[in-house]
């Protein structure tokens, strides 16, 4: 490890956080890494001349070493140690990478939001397996996995709980067709489905969507849908965006699946929605709150699956947040721009 004394511009990367600058390799300048991935900057390293890494453990180990970071790579906020804390740490901060899709953790800080410093997150990248559990999710309810892998300590039981149903032909409203949601609009069109969505974005036509409105129209979109997927970043305007309303205007017996975040629903209108029939089956990996506490309706709904917010787990996830992270420090070094950088204003 390079101390501070040396001569050579040093870069610390740390999990969930990265640094924009249109740097010159001459002049000082420091990444710090998260242990994770300091072995592959290192190696990315070797080719770029003047580059140090610097590797930290835990948040307070970087609030430690942090002091002349003007990046953070691959950071991850929790505990007590908050933006606000890293960025009193880094006076020199330009970027900060994110190892997470999701960043509202990140703009809590209003410093963050107001100042020149650049996020980048890992949007996209995190598409594939989110994707597949979103449909392992609604394939769970569908077939009523829950029901036969509860019978089998019993032995053969052909008995029907939830009906089963085949998607072929069925109506997919995707809420957020970011990374995430066009992969679900994927395996869902796979599947035979109709695919329709709601984004702030404009796309161009294509032959999965069929047809993208904005977010203002999400409640003449829900009775068209036979499941209702959530893929949405939560922003000041999604939270709460699924509420009495917008389950009040679901197509009877929709199933609603929600690998976004917590936030974006109304955690007592879902339980009053699953409690009616309206919703005939939700599919969660994500929650408000969360965890839930014991007790809460939710973990007895036999017409609910929830999974602990594991949906980004994969064996190949790894390898592309990796990439990534390589691609940007490059790019950070050379002056170019980076990839993934979030709209603070909009919060994605």
């Amino acid at each position: 490890m390079t101390h501070a004394t040396s001569t050579r511009p040093t870069i610390c990367l740390v999990v969930g956080l990265a640094l924009f600058a249109a740097p010159s390799f001459g002049s000082a300048k420091s990444i710090c890494v998260s242990q994770t991935y300091a072995p592959a900057i290192e190696k990315l390293s070797s080719g770029l001349p003047g580059l140090v890494v610097v590797s930290f453990s835990t948040l307070q180990d970087l609030l430690a070493k942090a002091a002349g970071c003007r990046a953070i790579v691959g950071l991850y906020l929790g505990g007590s140690v908050s933006m606000d804390d890293v960025l009193e740490a880094t006076p020199d901060l330009e970027w900060v990478q994110s190892s997470s899709a999701g960043v509202e953790n990140f703009l809590v800080s209003k410093r963050l939001v107001m100042n020149d410093v650049v996020l980048s997150n890992t949007r996209i990248i995190q598409g594939p397996e989110i994707a597949d559990h979103a449909m392992g999710l609604l394939l769970n309810l569908t077939r009523d996995m829950k029901f036969y892998n509860e019978q089998m300590a019993k032995g053969w039981e052909r008995a029907i709980r939830l009906p089963l149903i085949e998607l072929r032909g069925k109506t997919a409203l995707i809420v957020g067709l970011g990374g995430i949601g066009t992969q679900i609009a994927q395996r869902a069109k796979a599947f035979g489905m109709r695919v329709l969505a709601v984004d702030p974005k404009d796309f161009p036509l294509n032959n999965v969507v069929e047809k993208v409105v904005k977010p203002d129209d999400l409640d003449t979109m829900l009775p068209q849908a036979d499941v209702v997927f959530s893929s949405v970043p939560l922003t000041a305007a999604s939270r709460g965006m699924f509420g009495k309303d917008q389950f009040s205007a679901m197509k009877e017996g929709v199933y609603f699946i929600n690998v976004s975040r917590g936030g974006v629903v109304d955690t007592d209108a879902l339980v009053a929605a699953l409690e009616s029939g309206k919703v005939r089956a939700a599919g969660l990996d994500v929650t408000d709150p969360e965890p839930l506490p014991d007790g809460h309706p939710l973990w007895s709904m036999e017409n609910v699956t929830i999974t602990p917010h594991i949906a980004t787990v994969s064996d190949q996830l790894e390898s592309r947040r990796t990439a990534l992270f390589e691609e940007n420090v490059a790019r950070f070094l050379s002056g170019r721009p980076l990839l993934n950088v979030v709209d603070k204003s909009k919060g994605y």
